[in-house]
């Protein structure tokens, strides 16, 4: 499974009796684009055995997540370098194995069956086409970021093996020669199932690679010693649990749970390939690069059951420790190698190394112990010559030159003296550390400065450890806030951890909550706690503060659906002032302002609080609600921008908006897409950042998906760059800003480990994985708007359709009669009769239902054309007594009557000019037709006014005008007329009731509506 040669072009048949010349792939000599983030220093490590540790001469290096560190010492000082490559990385050099070499009919078969299986890659034909290579591919799910767990440095200091963990897993060789490297010099992808170990000869001549147990395969690899180029020498079966691989001369030994194994690594003479084609024909055996590798098992005598952990070699002098303490040694002067225990050091064995005549021993428990190795090899029993112990176990240790350095179980590294030992003198004489948190790390922030403490950010373990750091790696201060566990909690095995943690702007209080809910705030200057309360009946997920020279006050949120309140009163004490309750879990909240309190909850919602005080009493205050934002989504995490205008959220959808406080409105939304724009994620700990240079605005966020730190543009959303170096969950993110203007990005995860990036955006055009095709980019369909338009209900009323159940009969007949223009343009000065406005309810209803009651020919002569509108206001009384499918039968008959909406608002101005003229007359009106007429004005004033705006066809200012003229003239004309009417009705029937009144202006009426 090499990861490059089977994807080129075979330009040599296979029984060609030549060997083929390696293609050189198409996309080499292109650079890659640089890449915004650049990973500058890596605190803590994720070594567990001494596979993933080694030292060589000045150096040492150790794995941590996915890249590996290499420090050089120089006196008291070090340097680091870091090694990673991607996983479409494309190595400089390809590495031959028995895929792309010449094959004979009496070849022997490829030992992995599964390697064996027909694939497009197979082919004769290169499988893929040099547009699809690896390095024009981006990352898809199931190629999340490996984990290194192994690695190896060569004995002449020139190149660094290392083996991953995950899905393809490889094993890659850099160049040590140059400073920190994504691009290997060769990357082998022969293993299935992770890499377990790789070793260097002592020559450095061969390379071993141990698959894990599910993979079973070691593989021998020649290094040319040029160019650092790799070709598969020999390989076999070995599918016990091997826990340490290291070099005894030219024979490669493998150990483990009930296994001890010595592999024989022989370079046969090399045939040229004219006699291997004779050979070939003549049917002689197999070429000796074919042949399996030979190994032979050691007799384990009385150590049939142990487990062997680790080894040193020496030159020739063996040891081999177990994990019950036994130190054992070969014993070779017989024909099979037999295992010989010597001594037991009392103690489970992790590491040893042998410098000279003295081995010294590690163990899981801090124990520390040196043997002499002379007298090991001679299988003297009392051969310890010193122990000691210290408080942390050793997982792996090593030589330089001048130093011993060792990896704790904190994951912190120690560099120490030649004559020092951990455990002995570690207070009398100083050492190097280089801190590592040593368990999970919960979070990070960015810490204001100035600050007492002379420190960047600040970060914190669920065991209660607050730890502030500089940009160099180095701790500057260490809280330790205590965490405690109920004792129903601890016998159910649940315990409590610190979840978040907050300091305040000038640096003086640590805010801290935990899984139980409980809030505390400490004085990092005294450790003294000020403030010790349950705040939350369960996990505390979040905690914003706000201080300035005259205000302090913090919220907090957690999972019982709750958000509260507190402030720094008059005093100088914080007390708690309100209780927020919500539908569902809040999961950010931020406070701005001392006058705005923001949250967001997973109902899909943001909820703005406007904080208000009493003005004789200013230490009381409340939260009022002030206005509530929809989102598409259940959100993830929340930021603010600078000015506080707007406000960034991700979603679960995996999609990110821009929503602008003043009005709520979404101001855009976009897709979380990789570079090719075809799968997204969801985006977590957002930051908001500009870049001055580039007047550019940026949103910072990880995606536990690939375990990546993304970068977009945060206004237009187009994909910037993305890192990785995290092989488990990032659970913190944070932006720092440095007086110069640079800016550095500081990554925590639960590996462990700390990771500094620095930020340049100064070519900050977004860029695809496909940027090297000439042909423009389609741009995906998810990261599209989505399509939205919703119709007013005016624009709804005018595509409304009359019921044909409840249509009535007489105004269709009555309007068809009517459609002259000359006739409309006649009777428009006619006299208008006044029968329908006096009309009562009852009198109109029995009019509107019953044709054979309608006015006589005499009455309509004198009638002007009705309009729908002068048609609703004349029978607006008897609309209370029509259910709503006649009026809306009623309204569309008279629409479809009239045909157009021109000829309908002449008819309607025609109608309010008689209209008004009766108005003068003294003729009493009802208070519920005026409240009608004063509705229906209302309406049509208002749908007059957003016809307008829709069609732009008016001028707004003379809309307005007209509209407040005859609205207050209409007013004011009915004041008068209520006035005038029931003034002097008030004064002669004041104990009469309404209905009696209506009584008897109903002959009045009737007469008055006669011609």
């Amino acid at each position: 499974m090499a990861s490059t040669p089977s994807n080129r072009l075979r330009l040599t048949p296979s029984n060609s009796p030549f060997l083929p010349r390696p293609s050189r792939s198409p996309m080499r000599g292109r650079s890659a684009p640089d890449s915004r983030l650049s990973l500058k220093r890596v605190v803590g490590t994720t070594c567990s055995c001494p596979g993933g540790f080694d030292t060589v001469q000045s150096s040492f290096a150790y794995c941590a997540g996915a890249a590996v560190v290499v420090v050089d010492i120089d006196g008291d000082q070090y340097t680091q370098r870091f090694f990673r490559a991607r996983p479409s990385a494309i190595p400089t050099y390809p590495a031959t194995t028995f895929h792309n070499a010449p094959s004979t009919p009496n070849g022997t078969p490829k030992a992995n069956d599964s390697r064996g299986r027909a694939a497009p890659r197979d082919s004769i034909y290169g499988g893929a086409d040099w547009s699809d290579s690896s390095g024009s591919k981006t990352w898809t799910s199931r190629e999340r970021i490996k984990a290194a767990t192994c690695l190896a440095l060569s004995r002449d200091g020139r190149y660094l093996a290392v083996g991953e963990t995950g899905y393809a897993p490889r094993v890659l060789i850099f160049n040590l020669q140059d400073s920190s490297s994504d691009t290997p010099l060769v990357s082998i992808s022969e293993h299935a199932f992770g890499v377990r170990a790789v070793a260097w000869s002592a020559d450095s001549r061969w390379l071993a690679s141990l698959g894990e147990a599910n993979d079973g395969f070691l593989y021998v690899w020649k290094i040319d010693p040029r160019n650092g180029s790799a070709r598969l020498f020999q390989q076999n079966r070995c599918t016990s649990y091997v826990k340490s691989m290291l070099w005894l001369g030219n024979s490669l030994i493998t150990m483990g749970v009930r296994h001890v194994k010595v592999w024989k690594v022989e370079e046969f003479k090399v045939t040229s390939p004219t006699k291997q084609r004779f050979l070939a024909e003549s049917g002689s055996s197999t070429p000796s690069s074919r042949r399996a590798l030979p190994g032979r098992n050691v007799l384990l005598g009385s150590m049939l059951e142990a487990t062997f952990t680790c080894a040193s070699v020496d030159g020739k002098k063996l040891v081999v420790c177990t994990e019950a303490g036994d130190v054992c040694i070969f014993d070779d002067e017989v024909k099979q190698v037999k295992l010989v225990r010597v001594l037991n050091v009392g103690f489970a064995i992790t590491s040893i190394i042998i410098r000279g005549d003295v081995a010294y021993v590690g163990g899981e428990d801090g124990q520390f112990a040196t043997l002499d190795v002379q007298g090991v090899m001679e299988g003297v029993e009392s051969s310890i010559l010193s122990s000691s112990r210290s408080s942390r176990g050793v997982v792996a240790m090593g030589f330089l030159t001048h130093k011993l350095v060792t990896i704790d179980a904190n994951h912190s590294i120690d560099i120490w003296n030649p004559d020092d030992t951990p455990g002995r003198n570690a207070n009398e004489f100083p050492h190097i550390t280089l801190p590592g948190h040593g368990e999970a790390i919960v979070g990070c922030q960015t810490l204001p400065t100035p600050n007492r403490m002379d420190a960047a950010f600040y970060t914190w373990s669920a065991s209660g450890i607050v730890a502030f750091w500089d940009l160099e790696g180095r701790v500057r201060s260490l809280v330790r806030v205590a965490v405690d566990t109920p004792e129903q909690d601890a016998e159910l095995g649940i315990i409590n951890q610190l979840t978040c943690a907050r300091v305040s702007k000038y640096g003086k209080l640590l805010v801290t909550a935990d899984r139980q809910g409980i809030l505390k705030v400490t004085d990092i200057a005294t450790d003294e706690c000020i403030l010790d309360t349950k705040a939350h009946t369960s996990d505390c997920v979040c905690i914003s503060l706000y201080e300035d020279d005259t205000k302090f006050m913090m919220a907090t949120c957690g999972r019982d659906r709750t958000t509260q309140l507190f402030h720094r009163n008059s005093k100088g004490q914080i007390e708690h002032f309100q209780t927020l309750d919500f539908n569902s879990k809040v999961v950010a909240v931020a406070i701005p302002s001392p006058h705005m309190v923001f949250t967001c909850s997973m109902e899909r919602t943001m909820q703005v609080h406007e904080i208000l005080s009493r003005e004789d009493e200013p230490d009381v205050m409340a939260a009022v609600p002030h206005k509530v934002i929809s989102l598409k989504a259940s959100p993830t995490s929340m930021e603010m921008s600078r000015d506080g205008s707007t406000a960034f959220v991700s979603f679960l959808d995996r999609s990110v908006s821009q929503f602008d406080l003043n009005n709520g409105r979404q101001v855009h939304n976009f897709k979380c897409v990789d570079e090719g724009g075809a799968e997204s994620a969801v985006l977590d700990c957002l930051n908001f950042g500009q870049w001055p240079p580039k007047e550019l605005d940026f949103l910072l966020g990880v995606s536990n998906t690939d375990k990546s730190i993304r970068l977009y543009d945060a206004n237009s959303g187009a994909f910037i760059d993305r890192e990785w170096g995290h092989t488990e969950a990032i659970n913190g993110l944070c932006l720092i800003e440095g007086d110069d203007g640079t800016k550095k990005v500081v990554s925590v995860g639960s590996d462990a480990t700390i990771m500094i990036w620095a930020l340049d955006l100064n070519d900050s055009s977004p860029r695809s994985s496909i940027s090297r095709d000439p042909s423009p980019v389609k741009e995906a369909t998810s990261a599209r708007p989505t399509l939205r338009r919703v119709l007013s209900k005016a624009e709804l009323a005018e595509f409304q359709k009359p019921s044909p159940g409840n249509r009535p009969s007489s105004p269709p007949r009555t309007l068809r009669r009517r459609r002259s223009r000359m006739n409309l343009a006649v009777n428009s000065s006619a006299k208008t009769p006044t029968g329908p406005l006096q009309a009562s309810p009852s009198s109109s209803t029995i009019a509107e239902d019953t044709p054979s009651k309608r006015p006589t020919g005499d009455s309509r002569q004198y009638s002007p054309p009705t309009s729908p509108r002068g048609k609703t206001v004349t029978r607006r009384p008897s609309l209370p007594a029509l259910g709503p499918a006649a009026r809306k039968t009623s309204g569309g008959n008279l629409r479809s009557a009239f045909g157009t909406l021109n000829m309908a608002t002449e008819q309607t101005c025609r109608t309010l000019r008689v209209y008004r003229k009766k108005l003068e007359s003294a003729e009493p009106l009802s208070p519920e037709v005026l409240a009608e007429l004063d509705r229906e004005l209302r309406l049509t004033a208002a749908a007059l006014g957003d016809r307008a705006i829709r069609s732009k066809a008016m001028n707004e200012t003379v809309l307005s005008g007209l509209l407040d003229q005859y609205s207050e003239r209409l007013v004011t004309l009915l004041d008068e007329k209520m006035r005038l009417t029931y003034q002097p009705r008030a004064q002669e029937k004041g104990s009469e009731s309404p209905d009696e009144c209506r009584a008897e202006g109903t002959p009045e009426d009737s007469g008055s509506s006669s011609p």
